[in-house]
């Protein structure tokens, strides 16, 4: 009988255990996640991200002329963070996001780049990530300094190896696009890209 009685009160404690440790994640990860940077609203709009398509689109007529003269090129692409918003509101909308998201805001400010969401992953779970966009060999170099699930703090150890993995499938992509990556200057609200045509 005491057999019995002790092994109820282990399997006791370890599912009081379980269930302490669950609130406390859940706690974590669908409590408020840390914003940085300027949290005022930006305002969303199909005008927008219309401008925005626009503008990706004379970059690439631009780029494919260049191409065709066998010209090196200077090109530049400039874009607002109520441009970036919307387009990525359109494309979560049309549920053509990898993941399922309800709000997202990029703010641009002082060399960094701030990103805010609501993930649903079975729970609606804030998403904050703050980092800097650089250049190095001709292709942007993205260093993410915090990345927040809610509450929860992910390590800067499996953020390097999620952007390494990252890097590895966008390096054939950025081959394709036949430019080689100059500057990347973020302020006030706008990243001003500048590139060369090969």
């Amino acid at each position: 009988m005491k057999v019995v009685s002790t092994v109820f009160l282990f399997l006791g404690a370890v599912f009081a255990l379980l269930l302490i440790a669950a609130g406390i994640l859940g706690y974590l990860v669908t409590g408020p996640a840390p914003r940085q940077g300027d949290t005022a609203s930006i305002p969303v709009s199909q005008e927008a991200a219309q401008r925005f398509d626009q503008k990706i689109e004379a970059l690439e007529q631009e780029i494919d002329e260049a191409s065709a003269m066998g010209e090196r090129r200077e090109v530049v692409l400039f874009l607002t963070e109520e441009e970036i918003t919307s387009k990525l509101a359109e494309l979560a909308d049309a549920n053509e996001l990898p993941v399922d998201v309800d709000y997202v805001e990029v703010h641009l400010e002082d060399d960094k780049v701030y990103g805010f969401a609501i993930v649903d992953l079975g729970i609606d779970m804030q998403v904050s990530v703050e980092a800097e966009i650089g250049v190095e060999g001709g292709m942007p170099d993205t260093g993410i300094e915090s990345l927040n699930i809610g509450r929860l703090p992910i390590p800067k150890t499996l953020i390097a190896q999620v952007m390494r993995a990252l890097i590895r499938q966008m390096e054939g992509r950025w081959e394709d696009l036949n430019i080689d990556l100059e500057n990347v200057a973020i302020q006030n609200g706008a990243i001003r890209i500048t590139a060369v045509t090969r």
